[in-house]
């Protein structure tokens, strides 16, 4: 189960183009991401929204994508992994409930007292505490970026070819590769590739393990 909450949506003017936003992001992660078993819905109003996923291979990746849409607004979220008892064939994640949910939704609220933005329980504790603190340090750095420094980064994410970013934002490729030294791009790409390789590796020994249990 992965929950979301936007950070300071009362402050949000506009609410009904952003809630137009929120659901084309929405839209952009139910095509992109095949683990997600219930399909990302808006729950509340514009405040918060959840899906519920296969497994976590693809949590952060996910996770990323709706950022990247909904910014410059910004989102907090809890991932849990646990039982869904009621609604789980309906794939309907606004009507599925359980310990999952419950657990998520106190999360959740415990994250909105603080500055965080990320927390997780996949019945793992090491590994809970390991990436909860990767992923808040590296969601809190970015940020960090200005607007134009986050419009580059982007680009770069997409392209990564400095010269066709410059000609396309009308700055020069030093401009674009200073913008990426800063912001330590770069490194955060390395530290993000490693954060998928564990997520992959880590459901994959979850699924095995759930096979070992059900095996006669």
């Amino acid at each position: 189960m992965l929950l979301g909450d936007v950070v300071a949506s009362r402050t949000i003017t506009n609410r009904a183009a952003f809630q137009r936003t929120l659901l084309e992001a929405g839209r952009e992660v139910n095509e992109r991401y095949p683990d997600i078993y219930a399909g990302f819905k808006i729950l509340k109003g514009v405040d918060e929204f959840g899906c519920a996923l296969a497994t976590i291979t693809d949590s952060y990746r996910l996770i990323t994508t709706l950022l990247a849409r909904l910014y410059p607004n910004a989102a907090r979220f809890v991932l849990v992994y646990d039982y869904v008892d009621t609604g789980l064939k309906t794939r309907d994640v606004s009507i599925m409930d359980g310990p999952a949910f419950h657990k998520a939704s106190e999360m959740l609220l415990s994250l909105k007292k603080s500055k965080l933005l990320f927390d997780m329980s996949v019945q793992d504790e090491v590994l809970d505490a390991s990436l909860f603190g990767l992923i808040n340090l590296i969601l809190i750095t970015k940020n960090t970026w200005s607007p134009r420094q986050f419009q580059i980064v982007e680009e770069y994410r997409k392209h990564k070819l400095q010269a066709e970013i410059a000609a396309d934002l009308g700055i020069s490729q030093q401009a674009v590769s200073k913008t990426l030294a800063r912001t330590m791009w770069k490194e955060l790409e390395i530290i993000e590739e490693k954060l998928d390789y564990a997520l992959k590796h880590y459901a994959a020994r979850m699924r095995h393990s759930e096979f070992a249990e059900h095996s006669p």
